[in-house]
């Protein structure tokens, strides 16, 4: 989604209201990311805002502020894979599977629900939505055992606007997805992809470090 709106891009950022200091410096950096991530006791609720010659990383949480500035590659790789909780670079990367497409609005119903629901029958519902039996099997396990969950909110500066991008992660013990997700109105679709903490922490710090 492209805005030309800064109103746009806090909403989009910040719809809880957070993040008042990080709005005030939007205006120079040319990429910025809201992150979160959830892990048993682990959770980050941070701001990365990518500028010409560093990068700052900043906490949202009150009980754990933070804010660091970070300039060459090397602190920036160890910060992304930290903020995922990976510390392990020699992580077993996920198996390569097809993509699962299915409606954002139906997702996160059947996330919210997940709790509630037997294995059996969410997996039935997502085979329902995307067609694919054995990968909504797992999805349906990631969703109803999940061991982390995160999402990445994702803007990058084009021209006089932001294009802005939205992706989830969420894991269980057989391992993790990303779930890149529509955030244009009138748009309502999920495309679900195994994918590791490390991978999903290279991916971060490739965004982060491109110039």
């Amino acid at each position: 989604m492209k805005t030309n709106d800064g109103v746009d891009l806090a909403h989009f950022l910040f719809p809880d209201g957070a993040g008042k200091d990080v709005l005030q410096r939007v205006s120079a950096a040319d990429r910025i990311c809201r992150l979160t991530y959830t892990e048993g006791d682990y959770t980050q609720d941070v701001c990365l805002e990518v500028h010409k010659d560093q990068t700052l990383v900043s906490s949202l949480q009150q009980a754990d502020a933070f804010a660091y500035v970070l300039r060459d590659s090397a602190e920036i790789k160890r910060a992304c894979f930290y903020l995922f909780n990976c510390l392990d670079a020699d992580e077993t990367e996920a198996p390569e599977a097809p993509a699962l497409l299915l409606s954002r609005r139906r997702y996160e119903e059947l996330k919210e629900k997940a709790g509630s629901y037997t294995l059996y029958f969410l997996a039935e519902c997502l085979t329902a939505e995307t067609g694919d039996l054995v990968h909504s099997a797992q999805l349906a396990r990631a969703l109803k055992c999940r061991t982390a969950d995160g999402e990445l909110r994702l803007g990058s500066r084009s021209g006089s606007g932001w294009n802005l991008q939205q992706a989830g992660y969420i894991e269980d013990a057989g391992g993790g997805w990303l779930l890149r997700m529509s955030c244009r109105t009138g748009e309502d679709w999920i495309v679900a992809v195994p994918a590791s903490k490390m991978q999903m922490s290279a991916a971060l710090f490739e965004w982060v470090c491109c110039r």
